[in-house]
């Protein structure tokens, strides 16, 4: 298989990248999500909301499919999510980067979703990290993200592979994390119908 290699930043025309929702302007409430990549992966409940005035005002717009998501900080730094079908309408928040495909055309984003979860794409993205406690990367450093495109049709046959791997983890997650609640509450009322000896003095 045949790849070219370009640099990210030379791509301009096919991808943007921006950084998420600033965190300093998240609130308790409003209208859409503010969502990291751990807690999508998760399915965890919002930590914080959005009003879309404020959106509007840093030039975002919510998460559409499609767009593919990375981690440029915390924990998590290099990790990836591509936004599939059914997820309820968030924005990212700012430790995460969008990149959204401009020109389908020329770039599959399941394809681009697929190589920057390889180890070589994870650590090119690690070695950008910055910060002694928390890791961090410059929104200018992914620019220089080299990526590695085969012609359209593979692009698509292995963007293909990525997504159905994908949607099977994530349904067993969820399979996993419903498990948990219903082992929760079943322990919950063994030990409400079961006092312990000291409150059956």
């Amino acid at each position: 298989m045949n790849f070219q290699e370009i640099r990210l930043g030379e791509a301009s025309d096919v991808v943007s990248v921006t950084r998420g929702f600033p965190t300093q302007r998240a609130m308790q409430e409003g209208e859409v999500r503010v969502m990291s990549l751990a807690d999508l992966r998760n399915d965890s409940p919002p930590r914080h909301f959005a009003d879309r005035e404020d959106i509007h005002d840093v030039g975002l717009e919510p998460a559409r499919l499609g767009d593919v998501l990375i981690s440029i900080e915390g924990g998590t730094v290099g990790e990836t999510l591509v936004v599939p079908d059914g997820v309820e309408e968030f924005v990212p928040s700012q430790q995460a980067a969008t990149l959204r495909i401009l020109d389908s055309r020329r770039l599959d984003p399941w394809f681009l979703g697929a190589w920057l979860s390889t180890e070589p794409a994870r650590e090119q993205v690690r070695r950008l990290a910055r910060g002694s406690g928390i890791q961090r990367i410059a929104m200018k450093d992914l620019s220089s993200l080299i990526l590695r495109l085969p012609p359209l049709a593979d692009q698509q046959a292995i963007g293909e592979r990525f997504r159905a791997f994908e949607t099977s983890i994530q349904s067993h997650r969820s399979v996993a994390a419903c498990l948990a609640e219903l082992r929760d509450l079943d322990l919950r009322v063994i030990f409400a119908e079961r006092p312990t000896a000291e409150a059956r003095r």
